[in-house]
């Protein structure tokens, strides 16, 4: 093969190459970057903390286990979850 051979297919290719860099930086990068942010707020909740959860649920962290946590609904109300059910933590009021 030589080099003209291959010129006509450049284009292709350099546009190929840009498409592949626009969707990595558009979808695959922020994907992750999430991903790796909940990772960081699942590992991260202690007693005391008050989140939110993936179903909507507001509460207070009481007791935090390998897998599980318990929320603290409302008084005298504790709800057990999958770690991975928190969404965020309450903004202060």
């Amino acid at each position: 093969m030589d080099w003209e051979s291959i010129r006509p297919l450049l284009p292709g290719l350099a546009m190929l190459v840009v498409m592949v860099v626009i969707f990595w930086l558009v979808i695959v990068r922020p994907t992750r970057k999430s991903q790796q942010e909940h990772l960081d707020l699942i590992e991260s909740i202690v007693p005391g903390d008050r989140v939110i959860t993936v179903g909507g649920i507001y509460g207070r962290v009481v007791r935090v286990r390998e897998n599980s946590f318990e929320l603290e609904v409302a008084k005298d109300l504790v709800m057990t979850f999958d770690r991975r059910a928190v969404r965020k933590m309450q903004e202060e009021d």
